[in-house]
């Protein structure tokens, strides 16, 4: 008997195993083939909805769309009966197909405004069991798949502010906040992966679209701002994961040294500019600024400028009239001259006659008196001769640091120049090497040319068989300098003729070969009063800005091109590693001036702070830009992981001339704010993507 009823347990045992491994096989089989199953209907929707976004974006027809999706959707499922289909143009959409699997497609599209239109594909059938259905799991089971698809217009314009933080969508802090009394002026779009708070007084203009992810409506406002786009809700727009650049490892220590020329490379300490601080040019290349960057005073840039940079009456033409009346006697505190085809700001030096007088009052365009402090004139200077205007201020007396170059005529001896009166013009010249140590020309894939617009033109009257000598003092950046000259005292005609040569400031001109180039276009208009010339317009050389921003080679062969281009001359990068120290920064406070600019080698970054998608760690720190006279950062702030607050005062202006990347952004302070987007400074996420 024992063992009779061991022999039944021993089965009952059995049974149970038995039953377990049979589910544990079907649970294999069946489950493998709805995972199978469900990996085929997720791409089957995925094409939906791509298919759906596609068409939107070329017809702008949300029946049509729905229409390209069903299409989609059938095609990949390999289901060809006519589906039955309620809504079409309705902007949601259900479908049911004839088939064996009771396929059930809906599609919903939700309008973002300007932030485009997203497209939410579901489909749902039933997958037949073959061993779960033995075990009593039913017949079938349920399968289904999800997709989105958004499809964004081409805007007109990039963003000037992104930020990356949910803000207070989670419960923090806004990811964009305008605070204070600050007026703002915001050229592209502004764009929020969290909320915008416009709190304070704080005001100002958007020209552009203004975008954020929460509260889902109505999207923030901006209620003080001027808005000429549309204000709406968006979706997340992600870190565009700008790849680090290739470091200069080269141990650098900042120049003390008023004038100083500083080189790219590693940079241990901040160099901490203090009120003190004079002026500094920055070569070309990747600035490491290991302990952050620190500015209250001096003036730092990398734009080349000219000696006597020229009082411009409208772009490219420089401010000259001729005299309408003899100049000569003692304590003369005016001068007659034709009508001025530009004003002269009180305090602006002028040159006639080989003799300089300094206006004390403003001059109108069209105006016939320049009045000038009282002054002795040597002899006279018969009417009819040419006056040329010293612009005021010169770009390198930025921030009373006083670094601007000027030149000076002398015909010292002897030589093989006619007698006449001569017109002279001057440009400063550098050489930027790439991939050695330094140039000095030729022009070459290593070696490439920066020439400056030209200078104010000034006149010398050379006796029978004599000689041209010109002089040039210390012009931030310059390594040689070009002279152009022509044997006539109305300015016209120049040429090129000679050059001091690499490391020089003077040259003495016998004679002057023939065929040779004009001066390169003269600078631009002001942007307003009291502020330096801009550069020449981009051009297609020999024309065009030959020396800054708008300066563009083939790194292929090192000529001169068109921008856009691989290549921009004379570009900086400023990249702080992160390291979990805050204050690893970028620090412009308001009393130091700046002025630089980034090129298409560095994507147009500007200011580079690793974030989540670069090599860690990453950089956290709290950055900080106060404006002071003409501060321009032109290129891209990408702080992924970081802040960045912008600071207005009554005094100054803050400008970013490329947009900011950032986890989260402030703007506040009591005066203006300018942030320009270029929609050519960066790459944008494509136009049609999954985002689910």
């Amino acid at each position: 008997m024992r063992r009779g009823a061991q022999r039944g347990q021993a089965i009952v045992l059995v049974a149970l195993i038995l039953t377990v491994l049979f589910g544990f096989v079907g649970l294999a089989m069946d489950g493998g083939r709805g995972y199978l199953d469900r990996r085929h209907l997720q791409a089957s929707v995925d094409a939906a909805a791509l298919a759906a976004a596609y068409n939107y974006m070329n017809h702008t027809d949300y029946a049509q769309a729905e229409v390209a999706a069903v299409a989609e959707f059938a095609n990949n499922e390999r289901l060809y009966m006519t589906p039955n289909c309620s809504g079409y143009g309705s902007m949601s959409v259900s479908c049911t197909f004839s088939d064996p699997t009771n396929q059930t497609l809906t599609l919903t599209a939700i309008d973002h405004s300007i932030a485009g239109v997203s497209f939410r594909v579901t489909a749902v059938h039933q997958v037949g069991v073959t061993i779960m259905q033995v075990l009593g799991a039913g017949q079938t089971m349920r399968v289904g798949a999800t997709a989105t698809a958004v499809a964004r217009p081409p805007g007109q314009y990039g963003a000037a502010i992104q930020t990356l933080s949910p803000g207070s969508c989670n419960g923090s802090a806004p990811s964009l906040t305008f605070t204070g009394t600050s007026t703002t002026s915001i050229t592209g779009d502004v764009w929020s992966n969290g909320s915008i708070s416009d709190s304070g007084s704080a005001s100002g203009s958007v020209n552009g679209n203004v975008i954020d992810i929460c509260p889902t409506y109505p999207p923030s406002a901006l209620s003080n701002f001027s808005v000429s786009g549309s204000q709406a809700n968006g979706f997340n727009i992600p870190d565009p994961g700008y790849q680090q650049p290739a470091l200069n490892t080269s141990t650098r220590t900042w120049a003390s040294a008023n004038g100083s020329t500083e080189s790219p490379g590693t940079y241990n300490s901040d160099p901490h500019l203090a009120g003190s601080a004079g002026c500094y040019f920055l070569s070309g290349g990747i600035y490491t600024f290991s302990a952050g960057f620190t500015q209250n005073g001096g003036f730092v840039s990398n734009l080349l400028r000219p000696p006597d940079e020229p009082n411009v009456a409208s772009a490219g033409q420089p401010n000259l009239t001729t005299l309408r009346a003899n100049l000569t006697g003692t304590r003369q505190t005016s001068i007659l001259v034709n009508a001025l085809a530009g004003s002269i700001p009180a305090g602006s030096t002028v040159f006639v006659g080989g003799q300089t007088f300094t206006t004390s009052a403003l001059a109108n365009a069209t105006d016939q008196t320049i009045s000038i402090n009282r002054q002795d004139v040597s002899g006279t200077i018969p009417s009819g001769t040419v006056l040329t205007v010293r612009a005021f201020p010169q770009f390198w007396d930025s921030n009373g640091v006083g670094c601007s170059s000027t030149f000076t005529l002398s015909s010292p001896g002897s030589g093989s120049l006619s007698a006449g009166t001569y017109s002279v013009e001057v440009t400063a010249v550098r050489w930027s090497a790439n991939g050695v140590a330094s140039c000095s020309g030729p022009i070459s894939p290593t070696c490439y040319l920066r020439e400056s617009a030209p200078s104010m033109c000034k006149t010398l009257t050379v006796a029978s068989s004599g000689n041209v000598k010109v002089d040039v003092t210390n012009d931030p950046g310059a390594q040689d300098f070009y002279i152009y000259l022509a044997p006539n005292g109305s300015c016209t005609g120049l040429t090129y003729c000679a050059n001091t040569g690499n490391g020089n400031a003077s040259v003495t001109i016998n004679n002057c070969p023939s065929g040779q180039p004009p001066p390169p276009d003269q600078e631009g208009m002001p942007l307003g009063p009291a502020l330096p010339n801009r550069d020449p317009a981009p051009a297609t050389p020999p024309r065009g800005d030959l020396a800054n921003e708008g300066h563009c080679v083939n790194p292929a062969t090192g000529a001169n091109v068109a921008c856009p281009s691989a290549w921009t001359v004379g570009a900086v990068e400023f990249f702080i590693p992160g390291g979990g120290n805050t204050s690893t920064c970028l620090n412009l406070q308001g009393g130091g001036d700046i002025f630089v600019y980034s090129g298409y080698q560095y994507q147009r970054i500007l200011l580079f702070e690793p974030g989540p998608e670069q090599p860690p760690p990453a950089n956290t720190c709290l950055n900080n830009v106060a404006g002071h006279g003409i501060t321009s950062l032109i290129g891209i702030f990408y702080t992924p992981a970081a802040s960045v607050t912008i600071i207005g005062s009554s005094n100054y202006l803050a400008t970013i001339a490329g947009g900011v990347i950032a986890w989260s952004a402030t703007v506040k302070g009591n005066g203006g704010v300018s942030i320009m987007a270029d929609p050519t400074l960066r790459t944008w996420p494509s136009a049609v993507r999954l985002t689910q």
